[in-house]
């Protein structure tokens, strides 16, 4: 049964709800400062001269992509509430994400979270399951990036057949699976959006890699896609990395040598972040959108 979020912002005074809300907003502000700054940055490490009108596009177009992929991680972090025993509307979850998301390019790499604490007390919902249902994403997200090892295969181990990786992967991932789903059936669901998720950043990355001037061979592409899996893993899980700004450039240069020289795989990132930026701010306006019945209840 669906949790009306007029009865759960009940549990707590106008007061603490105002201040919890401010919090939540202006850590996802914050977000959008520092997002603002990583843009005119990488705005003067890209030649977009040089790229020409469709490689403008295919920015835009990959962008998109990007921050609709963003709606994954919302309805993954629903359904964990729902394994929690506290289940909410599709739009608060989505505003409340997009809103929170944008905080883990302040540094610290922990904001994202603080935010969506803050949000989701200021509705009414406990302190315990918030921090588990970010400790149950973290764990998925850490899980399911590891999977992605498999796909590496053909770039780590010479004479190893593209489909290898493949196949590996396909089987790891219907294993990681059905595991999850003897957790319960919403814990399955949210596994299934958390890994849907990473496979998207996966290819968007691989189409920014091309954009860059790397290999345009499309059975490269599990494997590109798997490295920056496991680069944008490492970089999650590195203390005060803001969204793993350094140390994925580090993982992706070591694993992508072999492939292009480091100019093709910076500028790659380079796009890469741009790419991710945009998106991110296209699912935090979209956010905004979707959140606009709550504010009317």
């Amino acid at each position: 049964m669906q949790v009306d979020e007029k009865r759960l912002t009940m549990a707590l005074g106008p007061g603490a709800r105002t201040w919890l809300n401010r919090m939540g907003t202006l850590l996802g502000l914050a977000g959008v400062v520092f997002v603002g700054t990583r843009l005119h940055v990488y705005a003067g490490e890209i030649d977009f001269r040089r790229m020409g009108a469709g490689g403008y596009v295919a920015i835009a177009v990959l962008a998109g992509l990007y921050g609709a992929s963003n709606l994954l991680l919302a309805l993954g972090w629903r359904r964990l509430l729902a394994h929690l025993g506290v289940p909410v509307s599709y739009s608060w979850a989505v505003r409340a994400y997009a809103i929170s998301q944008l905080a883990k390019y302040v540094p610290g790499n922990i904001f994202q979270f603080a935010g969506r604490q803050a949000i989701g007390l200021s509705a009414g919902i406990g302190n315990a399951p918030l921090a588990k249902s970010t400790a149950l994403e973290l764990a998925l997200l850490v899980v399911g990036g590891a999977l992605f090892l498999t796909l590496l295969l053909p770039l780590i181990a010479a004479g190893i057949p593209d489909w290898v990786g493949w196949i590996s992967f396909g089987a790891a991932v219907a294993v990681a699976l059905w595991l999850a789903t003897i957790l319960g059936a919403n814990f399955g669901v949210a596994a299934v959006f958390y890994i849907a998720f990473l496979m998207f950043s996966g290819l968007v990355f691989a189409g920014a890699y091309d954009l860059a001037g790397g290999s345009g061979d499309f059975a490269l592409y599990p494997a590109i896609a798997g490295a920056y899996v496991l680069a944008w893993l490492v970089g999650l899980v590195t203390p005060g990395a803001p969204a793993g700004i350094g140390v994925r450039e580090a993982v992706l240069l070591f694993l992508l040598g072999g492939l292009s020289p480091g100019p093709i795989i910076l500028l790659a990132v380079v796009i890469g972040r741009t790419i991710t930026v945009l998106g991110d701010l296209l699912f935090f306006a979209g956010g905004q959108i979707a959140g606009r019945p709550l504010d009317n209840q």
